[in-house]
């Protein structure tokens, strides 16, 4: 998988992992979808339609094919901080910080192989040691399984995905 397709699902992945799509989150990723460098040459609406429409299809499916896609890419440290600064970025976007996106960070941290907790905390705005620590499970199969025992995802409106407007039903 290329870099610029692994950061969107990355973005994605982060948008969705608590259960909401906010508004905020949705603008960031199209605001990423401006700068080139980010997702690359996207149409950044079809994209997050699509993407939409396989979460939905495949539920907690989905954000378990993203990790291991993280896991089977071979990145560098800075790819792994450009990975972890997008998800940081999309989980800090709606100014509300639940559990279950921590221990997703968590999750997507535990499949990276280069970069280490204090570059991390030096490099990624908005991450503290809470991101980082190590929970009571800190098992890796456990910290997973507990979060995808955890998260419920609902069926997203593509409303969803239309900044202004959220789906009030």
């Amino acid at each position: 998988m290329k870099l610029n397709e692994l950061m969107l699902r990355t973005a994605f992945a982060c948008m969705a992992c608590d259960g909401d799509i906010a508004p905020e989150e949705v603008q960031l990723i199209k605001d990423y979808a401006k700068n080139k460098n980010v997702f690359g040459e996207v149409d950044i609406d079809k994209e997050l339609d699509c993407l939409l429409a396989e979460l939905n299809a495949k539920g907690k499916r989905f954000l378990k094919e993203y990790l291991s896609k993280v896991n089977e890419t071979s990145l560098s440290e800075d790819e792994e901080l450009q990975l972890l600064k997008v998800a940081a970025q999309m989980i800090l976007a709606d100014n509300v910080v639940e559990y279950s996106e921590i221990k997703f960070f968590k999750v997507i941290r535990s499949n990276l192989k280069v970069v280490d907790n204090d570059t991390i905390l030096r490099d990624v705005e908005g991450i503290t040691e809470d991101f980082l620590a190590e929970d009571i499970k800190a098992d890796y199969l456990q910290l997973y399984d507990d979060y995808f025992e955890n998260i419920e995802l609902p069926q997203f409106d593509i409303k969803d995905l239309i900044v202004g407007e959220k789906n009030d039903e």
